[in-house]
């Protein structure tokens, strides 16, 4: 494991939130994007609804791009309020609030993050978790 994402990493992950949702019933968009925010790959499981990969996006984007996951950049944006369109505007998308975009980090550094949808954000987080933990092994 370096301190950025190959494809096979992100192939992994992806694998482990399939594997994980598959065991639980769901259908889920997972999306993998490097430190820029960058996408690596993504995957739509059968059945997930059509929306998910861009949702699956923009929170690992959001999760990499600002260096927390994307539900703390949510507490953040609730703290100080105005914050989003001025970060926005800055940026080559438009970040979410949203929770299932969490970050990658390794040695604490931050190669990247990792977003689910298409389940209950609560249960997007807890795949995109359980991924980070099998592939950080």
């Amino acid at each position: 494991m370096a301190n950025s994402l190959a494809l096979a990493d992100a192939l992994t992950l992806i694998a482990a939130v399939q594997s994980s949702a598959t065991a639980r019933g769901l259908k889920v968009t997972t999306c993998v994007v490097d430190f820029r925010g960058r996408e690596i790959a993504s995957q739509r499981m059968d059945g997930s609804m059509w929306f998910t990969p861009g949702i699956a996006r923009v929170k690992a984007q959001t999760a990499a791009h600002m260096e927390m996951d994307s539900e703390a950049f949510g507490a953040l944006a609730a703290r100080n309020a105005g914050i989003l369109d001025p970060i926005g505007s800055q940026l080559p998308f438009t970040p979410t609030v949203l929770k299932g975009g969490v970050v990658i980090k390794v040695d604490d550094v931050v190669v990247g993050g990792i977003g689910v949808s298409g389940a209950t954000s609560d249960e997007d987080v807890e795949l995109a978790l359980a991924a980070i933990e099998v592939w950080s092994k």
